[in-house]
C-alpha cells in the first residue's frame, strides 16, 4: 500500500496537481462500492472539491463494469472531473481510450473468477465440517492454539445459559431483554468491543428483544455446527438470503456443547407457542400447554376480577366460545389444575425412582411396535431408492451409447439425461435423508435417559413454578367432564418431556424394604 501511495505521490508532484488526498480501502472486494474510502471520495467529488482523480489502475477504482462505464461515461464528467488511470494510459483530458472499455469487462471477469474459486474453497470447507463463519458465536471465541476451533468463553457463556434459563421459566424474548438491561450486562456488541480493544457503543447495557431471540435460535451452543445458513445469489447482487433446511449442513459435537440438547429442543417448542397475558396482566404457568382432547385446540386461560382472590382463573377450550363455537366446553380452574398436575408429577416421579428399570423397559416397549412398523417402512423406501439409482444408471448409460451410434439427436440426448440426472440428484438427497433417518431410530433410548435426569433433579419437588413446567410437562389434554354420582368430573392427561404419556401400572411391584436400595 505505501509504495501505491508513492506511485500515486510521485505522478501528482511530476505533473502539477497540488492539494492531493488519499483514499484507501483494505479488505473489501473491488465489486463492493459501498466501501468506506469510495464513499468518502465520492462525497467530495459530488461537493465538486475534486478536479483530477488518480489511480494506479483500473481496477484499483473497482471491477464491476457496467458501473465503472457509468463512473468514466457519465458521473465524472458531470462533475468536471479528470480521471487518470496511471498504468492503464487512460486521462479523460486526452479523450476516450478505446482500450478501457476492455480493460473493465477483464477487471470484471477477473472478479466473477475469484469469487467462483472463493465460493468453490469455502463449500469445500463446509462439506468438511470446518467453521466458516469468521467470528464465533456470543458465548465462543476462537482456540488460541487453533484458529479453526472454538472453545468456550465462560463469562459470556454464562449469559447464555441465563437467557435459556429465563426461557424456560417462561420469560419471552422482550422481558429477558428488559431483565438483562436491568441488570446492567453488557451487550453482545459492547461485550465483543471491549474483548477486541474496538471503540465501545453508546448503549452498553441496552438489550433489544431481536438479539435475544437470535440467542434462542442458534443450534450451535449444544456443540454442532451448522453451514450454509445464507447465501448469496450472485456476485453483484450482496443481500445474504436464507438457505431452505435441507440445504444446511450439520455437524455434531464439533466444539464444547453451552446447553444441553434437551434444554435447546424444550425452548424451541416453548418459543413456537406465544404465550400472552390476559387483558388483567395475569399470566399462569400452564399457559401454552392445555390443549382440548375433542378439537386439539388450546384452552386459553381466563381471569376474574370480580373475585379477590384467583381460585376462579380458569381455562376453557379456544373453540367453544359460550356454546356458539365448533367445540363443547372444556372447563377447569386453575388452581384444580395445579394441584392435580402437581401431584401427578409427584406420584409419576416416585413411581420413575422407585421402578427405574421397570420403566425404561416399559418406555422403549411401548412405542416398539409402531416404530417398527415405521422403520420397516423407511427401509423400504431407501431400498426403492437403491434400485431406482441403479436403473437410472443403466438407462444414461444406454443414452450415451445411443449418441454416440448415432441412434439420438444431441439434442434429444441432452434434454433426456438432464431429465434423468435431475431425478438421479433428487433420489440421492432422499436417500441420504432416509439413510439418517434409520440411524437416529436409537434416539428413543437418549430420551428416556433425559428424562430420568429430570427425575433425578426434582426428586423432591413440593410445588410448581414455570421452570419446573416447562421442563418435565410437554402438554396437558383436558376432557370433557362427565356426571358420576351426580358430581362432575374432568379427566385430565399429562404428557412428559421426551417419553410422552406415563401410564403408572395398577399392580406395582412391591415397595422395597429399608435395607434394599431402588434400582
Amino acid at each position: 500500500m505505501s509504495s501505491q501511495k508513492s506511485l500515486l505521490s510521485k505522478y501528482a508532484t511530476e505533473h502539477g496537481f497540488r492539494n492531493p488526498m488519499f483514499f484507501v480501502d483494505d479488505g473489501f472486494s473491488g465489486t463492493n462500492f459501498q466501501r468506506p474510502g469510495f464513499q468518502e471520495m465520492m462525497k467530495y467529488v459530488e461537493d465538486y472539491s475534486v478536479s483530477t482523480l488518480i489511480v494506479k489502475d483500473l481496477s484499483r477504482l473497482g471491477r464491476e463494469y457496467s458501473y465503472m462505464g457509468r463512473l468514466q461515461d457519465f458521473i465524472f464528467p458531470a462533475y468536471d472531473v479528470r480521471f487518470i488511470a496511471i498504468n492503464d494510459d487512460v486521462d479523460s483530458a486526452k479523450g476516450e481510450n478505446d482500450f478501457a472499455v476492455f480493460k473493465n469487462v477483464f477487471n470484471d471477469y477477473y472478479a466473477k473468477d475469484t469469487s467462483k474459486k472463493i465460493r468453490a474453497v469455502v463449500k469445500m470447507r463446509g462439506e468438511a465440517g470446518e467453521h466458516i463463519a469468521s467470528n464465533p458465536p456470543y458465548g465462543y471465541v476462537k482456540d488460541p492454539q487453533n484458529k479453526k476451533k472454538w472453545i468456550v468463553d465462560e463469562e459470556s457463556a454464562k449469559v447464555v445459559r441465563r437467557i435459556f434459563d429465563l426461557c424456560i421459566a417462561g420469560k419471552g424474548p422482550m422481558q429477558i431483554a428488559k431483565i438483562l438491561t436491568a441488570d446492567r450486562v453488557l451487550t453482545v456488541t459492547a461485550y465483543n468491543a471491549r474483548q477486541k480493544g474496538w471503540a465501545m457503543p453508546d448503549n452498553l447495557y441496552r438489550w433489544c428483544a431481536k438479539s435475544v431471540a437470535g440467542i434462542l435460535e442458534r443450534p450451535e451452543y449444544t456443540g454442532c455446527t451448522v453451514n450454509f445458513k445464507t447465501y448469496t445469489k450472485s456476485l453483484k447482487f450482496k443481500k445474504r438470503m436464507e438457505n431452505p433446511k435441507e440445504n444446511r449442513r450439520v455437524f455434531k459435537d464439533t466444539q464444547p456443547a453451552i446447553i444441553e440438547r434437551g434444554q435447546w429442543e424444550r425452548v424451541q417448542t416453548l418459543r413456537a407457542n406465544k404465550r400472552r397475558p390476559t387483558k388483567t396482566g395475569k399470566t399462569s404457568i400452564f399457559s401454552g400447554l392445555v390443549y382440548c382432547a375433542d378439537c386439539g385446540a388450546k384452552l386459553y386461560y381466563c381471569t376474574c376480577n370480580t373475585y379477590k382472590d384467583e381460585s376462579q382463573d380458569h381455562f376453557v377450550c379456544s373453540n367453544y366460545k359460550s356454546n356458539t363455537g365448533s367445540c363443547q366446553i372444556h372447563y377447569i380452574r386453575e388452581v384444580t389444575l395445579y394441584r392435580r398436575v402437581l401431584e401427578c408429577i409427584q406420584g409419576t416421579l416416585t413411581y420413575v425412582r422407585l421402578f427405574r428399570d421397570d420403566f425404561t423397559q416399559e418406555m422403549l416397549a411401548q412405542d416398539e411396535a409402531s416404530r417398527k412398523a415405521e422403520l420397516t417402512q423407511k427401509r423400504k423406501s431407501l431400498s426403492g431408492a437403491q434400485k431406482r439409482m441403479e436403473d437410472l444408471d443403466r438407462i444414461i448409460q444406454r443414452l450415451y451409447e445411443d449418441s454416440v451410434l448415432g441412434k439420438l439427436s444431441d439434442f434429444r440426448f441432452q434434454k433426456l439425461s438432464a431429465q434423468y440426472e435431475t431425478e438421479q440428484a433428487e433420489i440421492q438427497r432422499l436417500a441420504v435423508s432416509l439413510e439418517r433417518e434409520i440411524e437416529n431410530e436409537a434416539g428413543q433410548i437418549a430420551d428416556v435417559g433425559r428424562f430420568l435426569q429430570l427425575a433425578d433433579r426434582y426428586s423432591d419437588l413440593q410445588e410448581l413454578d414455570a421452570a419446573t413446567v416447562n421442563e418435565l410437562i410437554e402438554k396437558i389434554v383436558v376432557h370433557s367432564p362427565e356426571k358420576i354420582s351426580g358430581k362432575k368430573h374432568v379427566t385430565i392427561e399429562v404428557y412428559f418431556t421426551y417419553v410422552g404419556k406415563i401410564r403408572i401400572p395398577l399392580a406395582k411391584p412391591e415397595l422395597l424394604t429399608d435395607t434394599e436400595k431402588p434400582a
